[in-house]
């Protein structure tokens, strides 16, 4: 049941951003998971295509131990945001990831994720996956959180680069932090099942 799942939600992933540059996905918490593992699946099967991964919500100490193949992708860059500041040390250094000293620091997040694609060619697909806004709002104002999306994703649309924003539901008004998306797809158990 589980495998089809994935299958379903992975589907549903590819449609929506192939066909919008920004997406938002709105999922439970007990399917925040799930979500992963179908978009980790999905950037598995896009080797040429070059995927940023902003974790604010797990550590990459965590996505490397339970999803070992996105961390053996090497189309995959992931930015950590809150590591350094929870005090995690034990990857202090990684080639696949940059570590952020603090969720708060979004403009040190933005330039991160603007450097990973400095010099990769413009005829290539570029994604940025931001896991999860509702994270960052546990740090910051959700209007600075606003703010930084949308100027991203400004940024992103002049650059032909493609968003996916996570938002779970149970922690925050999901609402005002997806509807800049061009695309909100909301996932939730009834429909997953």
């Amino acid at each position: 049941m589980t495998d089809a799942i994935i299958e379903g939600l992975k589907e549903r992933i590819s449609v929506a951003i192939k066909v919008n540059q920004s997406v938002g996905i709105q999922v439970p918490e007990n399917r925040h998971n799930d979500l992963l593992q179908a978009l980790f699946s999905f950037m598995n099967t896009k080797p040429n295509e070059v995927w940023t991964f902003v974790t604010a919500s797990n550590t990459f100490k965590h996505i490397s131990d339970n999803f070992k193949k996105a961390y053996e992708n090497k189309n995959i860059r992931f930015i950590d945001c809150i590591s350094r500041s929870s005090g995690i040390s034990a990857y202090e250094y990684d080639k696949e990831c940059n570590y952020i000293e603090s969720p708060t620091m979004l403009e040190k997040v933005a330039l991160e994720i603007i450097n990973v694609f400095k010099g990769i060619e413009h005829d290539v697909e570029r994604y940025v996956v931001i896991d999860s806004l509702s994270s960052l709002v546990i740090y910051n104002d959700s209007g600075i959180v606003r703010e930084f999306v949308s100027l991203l994703m400004n940024r992103a649309r002049s650059e032909n680069i493609h968003i996916i924003s996570i938002v779970i539901e149970e922690e925050v008004d999901a609402h005002k932090l997806l509807q800049m998306n061009d695309k909100i797809v909301v996932l939730r158990d009834s429909f997953i099942d």
